[in-house]
C-alpha cells in the first residue's frame, strides 16, 4: 500500500492510507459481487488484515479532516462487508470493521433515515450475538450511535426500531422470568439461542435507554414489570439494571412517574421473601424501591401516600429477616423513613389525632391511612430472630421510626413500646449486657419521641403496699439516660409523689432485702431530677417552685446534693449556650455521659433561652449561698459537682452578690483564725490548729476557683490578693492557689495582659513546687504566659520567654520521672497553641518557639544542649512536619554529634533514632548522608549503649530506604561494620523478599504501627540517661547563640498531620528481649540520685506543712514508664 501511495505521489499521511484502505475493502467487495457463485474465491485473510488496519488506523486521523460524506462512504462499504457471509463467520474480521464504524458514526450525517437504518440494524443484530467478544465490540458501538443521533426523525425511527427488537423478545422475557428454564452454554438449539438473545437484549436496553425516545421508554416501562417476576431469574440482574439507569436518568420525571405504581408493585413481591431469592438481587431492588418512591413523593403525592405502605411492609420484612444483607437494608429503611415520614404528613396525622366533632372523618385521610399502614407494618416486625437473640437490625429500624415519628408514635406505636417493656422486663433492668444495649437504645428512642408522661402513662411505676413491691421500677434508669425536653411541672407534681409512699414503708419495713429494695428504688427516683432539667419545656414559668424544692433539698437532704448540683448544671448551661451560641438551637446538640448525641429540642430558641436565664438568675443568690454553706463542710468528693454548680450560678448571678457571697466568707474565716484577707496570719502567739486553717484556705481557694468564670475586674483582683500568699507555700495549698491562678489566666487574660511585668516578676521569683500536681498547676500559668509572649514581636518579650522556657528545659532533665513528664506536657500544649495562632509576620510564633530551642545547642553546657535536643525530639514525635517548615532543625542538632561530651551525644542519638522513625523514606534521602556519616563514628564506642543505638538507626534506615541507599554513605573505614549490621538484620528477616522490595512496597510500616508505643519516659529515657552529677545548671542559663529558622514563606501553621511516630526496630526488640544485662544497666541509671537543679532561694517567710493533710488531698503520681533504648 505504501507503493501504491508513492506512484500515485500521495503524501504518507494516515487519511491517505485511509482512503487506500476503504478503496481495497471497495474492490474486495466488488470482486466477491462478480464472483457470489464461488465463495470460495474470497480471501478471507487479506480482508482480515485491511480491517484491522483500518480500526488501527481511524484513531489517527483527526475528525476534521474527515468531511461527513467521506465518512458516510465509508460506513456504507463498511456495511457492506459485513453482510458477505463469509465475513459474518469471523470474529476477528467483525470486531475490527464494528469498532471502524464505532469511530466513523461520530462523523457521520444521520439526517436521513434511509442512510442509517440498515447501520442500526446491523449493529443491532450483532449486539445480541452469541460470541462474547463481538457481542461486546457491537454493545460498545450501539451505544455509541444512539448517543451520536441528533436529528428529532431519527432519534424516534432508531427507537422504533429498538422498541420492534425489544417486543420481539418480550414473550421469550416472560416465559424465562415466570418459569424454570434452564438454559444450557454454549447450546446451539434454536429456542435456547433466542432465550440468550433474549438476556443480551436486555442488556442492550440498559445501554441505549436513556438516548431513546420517551414514547418508547414509556412503552418499556409498561411492558418491563412483565419481565420482573417474584422469584430470581436470568434476567433480573439486567431488569433491575435498566431500572436502576431509568430511575437516575434526568428525564426521569417525564417518563418514569405514570408507571412506578406497576414497578412498585413488581419489586415489592421480589422482595417479600416468598422465594428464595439471591440477597444481593434483593437489597438492589430495596434500593430501587426507595428510589421509585422518591420519585412520586418529589412528583405525585396523592400516588406516593398510597403506595408508600407498599415500599415500607417488604423492607420491613427485609430487615426483619435476619439475612446477611439485613444491615444493609435497614440503612435504606432509616433513609426512607427520614425523608418520607416529613412534617406535612405528621401535621396531617397530628389535626387527626385530636378529639374533635368529625374525627371519624380525619381519621379516614389518606395521609392518616398511610401512616397508620407504615406503622402496622413495623408492629409486624420481630423483635427477635428465630434463636431467639434480639433483632438489632430491627430494633435500630424502628429507632429511627420512633424519632422521626415524635409525640405520634404514642398514638401508632403503643404495641412496640409494649413488646419493648416485656423484652426489659425479662431482662429485668439489666441493660449493662451487650445484647440488652440495643434494646434499651430503642426503648430509649420511644422515650426521646414521646416524652416521660406518655411512656409512664403506658409503663406506669407503681407501688404495691401489700406485696411492698415497685412495679415497673425497671423504666427508671432508662428514664433518666434519656429523658430530654420534658416538663419540670409534671416531675414535680408526679414523679415526687410518688416518692412518699416509698419513704414511709422504708420507715416500717423490718427486712433489710426489702427495704434495700425500696431504697434503690427512691434513689431511682431522686436520679430522675437532672434528666428532666435537660432542656425542659416550661423552666422560665415553673423554675420558682422547683427552686423552693431544691433548697429544700441542699439544706435537708444531703443524698440528693450531687443530683441538685447536675440539675443545676444542666439547666444554666445549657440556656446559656444557646443564648449565647452563633448557630441555631437546631444544629446544637446534646452530648451527654450517655454517649447518646441528640438534637436541641425545637422549641429551644435563643429567646425561650434567655427568658429562662433571668428566671434562673432570680433564685441564684439564695441557690448560691446554700450551696456555699455546703461546700465548705463537704469532703473533696464532693466538693468537685458542688464547685461546677456553684460556678454555674455565679457566672449567671450579679458581680454585686458574687462579690458580697466571697468577700463574707473571707471574713468570717478572718475571724475564725485570726487572718487577715490576704491571707497572713495576724497573731501568730494564737494557738491554732495549723492544718485545719491549710485546708481551709484549700477550701477558700478552691471556691474561688468557681467563682472567677463569671466574676468581675474587682473580685479577680481580690481573688488573686488572697492566694499571693499561698503560692509561696508547698503542697497542697500552692497546688490550689496555682489552680486558681490558671483559672483567673485562662477566663480573664485582660489580668495578666494589663499588668503582665508584675506576673512574670512574681511567678519567676517563686520556687518551683517540689510536688507534682503543684508543678503542673505552675507549668499552666506559664504556658498561658509563654503564647502570650510569643504573639509580640520585640527582644524584651523574647528574653523573659527565655525565662520561662529555661524552666521547662530543666524540668526535662529532672531525675524524677513525673517531672519530666509534666514538662513534656507542657512543652507539648505551647507548641499546640503556637501552630494554631495565624501570623502575618513571616516568623510564626510556632517558628519562634523553635528558634529558641535551638538557641541551646550552642553556648550552652551539656546538661542543657541534652534537655534541648531532648524537646526538638519530643515535637518531632508528635509533629514530623517541623522537619518540612524548619529544615534547620535537623543540621544543627546532627552537628552535636561532634561534641565529646556523653550526655550530648546520647541526647543526639536519641534525636536520631525518632527522626529516622518518624520520616518517611522519601524524605530520609536528602538526610542519609549527614545521618549515616554522623552516627557511625560513635558505633566503636560501646559505652552508654552508643554501639547499640547506631546499629537501632541503621538497621531502621535500612528498612525504610533499602540497603544498597544506606551504604552509598558509609565510609569504608566503617563499612566492615555496617555490613555485620546488614547481615544481621537478612538473617532475622529471612522471610522477606529484600531489603530494597520491603523499602519500596512497605514505606509505612515503620511509621504506622509504632507511632503511639513510645511514651514520654521512652523520649526521655533516649535523651535524658546522663550523669547530670557533672553538670551544674541554673534556671536563668540563656543561650549563647540562637539560630535562626525563619525562612521566608514557610507555613509554619501546618495541621501537624505528619507521618505516624515510632516502631522500635528488629534490632531494638531483640535487645528487649536478650539484653538483660544492657536493660538493668538502664534500670540503675534511672534510680541514679542526680543533681538536683538549682533554685532561688525564697524571699518570702515559710509556715510549716502538714504532711498528712498534704497526702489527704495529694492525686496518684503518675505510674513510672518503662525507658526505650
Amino acid at each position: 500500500m505504501k507503493i501504491v501511495l508513492k506512484e500515485e505521489g500521495l503524501p504518507l499521511t494516515p487519511l491517505s492510507y485511509f482512503a487506500a484502505t476503504i478503496s481495497s475493502i471497495d474492490d474486495t467487495i466488488a470482486s466477491f459481487t462478480e464472483k457470489s457463485t464461488s465463495s470460495s474465491q474470497f480471501d478471507s485473510k487479506a480482508t482480515s488484515s485491511l480491517t484491522s488496519f483500518l480500526s488501527i488506523l481511524l484513531p489517527l486521523i483527526p475528525s476534521e479532516s474527515l468531511p461527513s460524506s467521506k465518512a458516510n462512504d465509508a460506513v456504507s462499504v463498511l456495511i457492506l462487508l459485513l453482510k458477505i457471509p463469509k465475513v459474518a463467520q469471523s470474529p476477528a474480521t467483525i470486531r475490527s470493521v464494528i469498532k471502524s464504524l464505532g469511530f466513523l458514526i461520530k462523523l457521520c450525517d444521520f439526517e436521513d433515515w434511509k442512510f442509517g437504518k440498515p447501520v442500526f440494524e446491523l449493529i443491532l443484530e450483532f449486539s445480541i450475538d452469541k460470541r462474547p467478544k463481538v457481542r461486546k465490540c457491537a454493545q460498545v458501538c450501539v451505544e455509541e450511535i444512539y448517543k451520536s443521533v441528533q436529528s428529532t426523525n431519527v432519534v424516534n425511527e432508531a427507537s422504533e426500531m429498538f422498541y420492534a427488537v425489544f417486543y420481539k423478545y418480550l414473550p421469550y422475557a416472560i416465559a424465562i422470568a415466570w418459569s424454570k428454564i434452564e438454559i444450557t452454554k454454549d447450546s446451539e438449539n434454536a429456542g435456547e439461542l433466542m432465550l440468550m438473545e433474549c438476556v443480551h437484549m436486555l442488556s442492550v436496553l440498559k445501554l441505549v435507554v436513556t438516548y431513546l425516545s420517551n414514547d418508547v421508554v414509556l412503552k418499556v416501562m409498561s411492558q418491563i414489570h412483565k419481565v420482573l417476576g417474584s422469584k430470581y431469574s436470568l434476567l433480573t440482574r439486567h431488569s433491575f439494571a435498566f431500572l436502576e439507569v431509568i430511575l437516575e436518568s434526568s428525564r426521569v420525571d417525564e417518563i418514569v412517574v405514570p408507571k412506578t405504581e406497576i414497578v412498585i408493585f413488581a419489586l415489592g413481591n421480589y422482595v417479600s421473601l416468598q422465594e428464595n431469592n439471591p440477597v444481593d438481587t434483593v437489597l438492589c431492588a430495596c434500593g430501587l424501591l426507595k428510589k421509585c418512591i422518591d420519585k412520586l413523593y418529589t412528583d405525585k403525592r396523592s400516588v406516593w401516600l398510597i403506595n408508600l405502605p407498599l415500599v415500607f411492609e417488604p423492607m420491613a420484612c427485609v430487615v426483619g429477616s435476619g439475612l446477611s444483607i439485613s444491615g444493609e437494608a435497614a440503612a435504606v429503611f432509616k433513609e426512607l423513613v427520614i425523608q418520607h415520614i416529613d412534617d406535612e404528613l405528621k401535621t396531617s396525622v397530628s389535626v387527626a389525632t385530636l378529639p374533635s366533632d368529625d374525627g371519624d372523618e380525619l381519621m379516614s385521610t389518606p395521609e392518616f391511612k398511610a401512616l397508620v399502614s407504615v406503622c402496622a407494618s413495623i408492629e409486624k416486625m420481630k423483635l427477635t430472630n428465630s434463636d431467639g437473640e434480639l433483632n438489632e437490625n430491627v430494633l435500630s429500624a424502628i429507632s429511627s421510626i420512633f424519632l422521626k415519628l415524635g409525640e405520634l408514635s404514642f398514638f401508632c406505636l403503643k404495641d412496640v413500646v409494649h413488646k419493648l417493656a416485656e423484652l426489659l422486663r425479662v431482662a429485668n433492668g439489666d441493660t449493662t449486657r451487650t445484647k440488652y444495649q440495643h434494646l434499651e437504645e430503642c426503648f430509649g428512642s420511644a422515650v426521646i419521641a414521646m416524652g416521660p408522661e406518655k411512656i409512664l402513662t403506658l409503663i406506669p411505676v407503681s407501688y404495691d403496699e401489700e406485696e411492698l413491691t415497685s412495679l415497673n421500677i425497671w423504666v427508671l434508669p432508662i428514664l433518666k439516660k434519656y429523658v430530654v425536653g420534658a416538663s419540670l411541672e409534671y416531675y414535680m407534681k408526679h414523679i415526687i409523689p410518688l416518692v412518699e409512699p416509698l419513704q414511709q414503708a422504708c420507715k416500717t419495713v423490718t427486712k433489710s432485702r426489702v427495704r434495700k429494695k425500696l431504697q434503690a428504688a427512691i434513689r431511682a427516683f431522686w436520679d430522675l431530677l437532672p434528666s428532666f432539667c435537660r432542656y425542659p419545656t416550661d423552666t422560665h414559668k415553673k423554675f420558682k417552685a422547683l427552686a423552693k424544692l431544691l433548697l429544700v433539698f441542699i439544706k435537708e437532704e444531703e443524698s440528693m446534693h450531687e443530683n441538685v448540683c447536675l440539675a443545676l448544671q444542666h439547666l444554666v448551661n445549657q440556656n446559656r449556650s444557646i443564648a449565647n451560641s452563633t448557630q441555631d438551637a437546631e444544629e446544637c446538640t446534646i452530648d451527654e455521659s450517655t454517649q447518646e448525641s441528640r438534637s436541641v429540642p425545637s422549641h429551644y430558641t435563643k429567646k425561650v433561652a434567655t427568658k429562662n436565664i433571668k428566671a434562673l438568675a432570680s433564685y441564684s443568690v439564695d441557690l448560691l449561698q446554700a450551696l456555699t454553706d455546703v461546700f465548705f463542710d463537704s469532703p473533696l468528693e464532693k466538693r468537685k459537682y458542688l464547685k461546677e454548680a456553684i460556678g454555674c450560678l455565679a457566672s449567671i448571678t450579679g458581680i454585686v452578690e458574687v462579690k458580697k457571697i466571697f468577700i463574707s466568707l473571707l471574713e468570717k474565716f478572718q475571724s475564725k483564725f485570726g487572718m487577715s484577707e490576704s491571707g497572713e496570719m495576724e497573731n501568730e502567739g494564737v494557738n491554732i490548729n495549723v492544718n485545719e486553717q491549710e485546708a481551709q484556705r484549700c477550701v477558700i481557694m478552691e471556691f474561688a476557683s468557681a467563682l472567677v468564670l463569671g466574676a468581675s475586674e474587682d473580685l479577680v483582683e481580690i481573688i488573686f490578693d488572697y492566694i499571693t500568699p499561698s503560692l509561696q507555700d508547698d503542697g497542697i495549698v500552692q497546688y490550689s492557689a496555682y489552680c486558681t491562678l490558671s483559672k483567673i489566666f485562662e477566663e480573664h487574660s485582660w489580668f495578666y495582659t494589663s499588668r503582665f511585668d508584675e506576673m512574670m516578676s512574681h511567678l519567676l521569683g517563686l520556687k518551683s513546687p517540689d510536688d507534682i500536681m503543684g508543678l503542673r498547676s505552675r507549668f499552666a500559668c506559664l504556658h498561658t504566659l509563654f503564647v502570650y509572649l510569643l504573639k509580640n514581636d520585640s527582644e524584651q518579650t523574647h528574653a523573659k520567654a527565655f525565662l520561662i522556657l529555661n524552666e521547662i528545659i530543666v524540668a526535662l532533665k529532672d531525675n524524677k520521672e513525673d517531672v519530666r513528664k509534666a514538662a513534656y506536657d507542657v512543652l507539648l500544649k505551647i507548641s499546640c497553641s503556637l501552630k494554631s495562632l495565624v501570623s502575618p509576620r513571616l516568623e510564626s510564633p510556632h517558628a519562634k518557639l523553635l528558634n529558641m530551642i535551638s538557641g541551646y545547642l550552642s553556648g550552652a553546657s551539656p546538661h542543657i544542649m541534652s534537655g534541648a535536643v531532648a524537646a526538638l525530639s519530643l515535637l518531632i514525635y508528635n509533629e514530623n512536619d517541623i522537619c518540612a517548615s524548619a529544615p534547620e532543625v535537623v543540621p544543627s542538632v546532627l552537628a552535636l554529634l561532634k561534641s565529646k561530651a556523653k550526655e550530648v551525644i546520647k541526647a543526639v542519638l536519641g534525636f536520631v533514632k525518632v527522626l529516622v522513625s518518624s520520616l518517611q523514606a522519601s524524605d530520609l534521602q536528602n538526610l542519609l548522608p549527614d545521618i549515616v556519616q554522623g552516627i557511625l563514628p560513635w558505633s566503636s564506642v560501646s559505652r552508654s549503649h552508643f554501639r547499640e543505638k547506631v546499629t537501632v538507626i541503621l538497621e531502621i534506615l535500612i528498612r525504610k530506604c533499602g540497603a544498597s541507599a544506606v551504604e552509598i554513605d558509609v565510609p569504608e573505614k566503617h563499612m566492615k561494620y555496617f555490613k555485620t549490621v546488614k547481615e544481621q538484620r537478612r538473617g532475622k528477616n529471612s522471610c522477606d523478599k529484600g531489603e530494597s522490595a520491603d523499602a519500596v512496597q512497605k514505606p509505612d510500616d515503620s511509621s504506622t504501627t509504632g507511632r503511639h508505643k513510645r511514651t514520654h519516659g521512652e523520649l526521655s529515657a533516649q535523651g535524658d540517661e546522663t550523669e547530670s552529677a557533672r553538670f551544674k545548671t541554673t534556671q536563668n542559663e540563656i543561650p549563647g547563640k540562637k539560630r535562626k529558622f525563619n525562612t521566608p514563606n514557610r507555613d509554619n501553621n501546618s495541621s501537624g498531620n505528619g507521618n505516624p511516630f515510632f516502631q522500635k526496630s528488629d534490632r531494638s526488640q531483640s535487645h528487649s528481649q536478650n539484653n538483660e544485662k544492657s536493660g538493668s544497666y538502664r534500670k540503675q541509671m534511672g534510680k541514679r540520685d542526680f543533681n538536683k537543679r538549682d533554685k532561688p532561694e525564697n524571699k518570702f517567710s515559710r509556715r510549716p506543712v502538714s504532711i498528712s493533710k498534704v497526702n489527704q488531698h495529694k492525686k496518684g503520681s503518675y505510674k513510672g514508664r518503662q525507658s526505650a533504648e
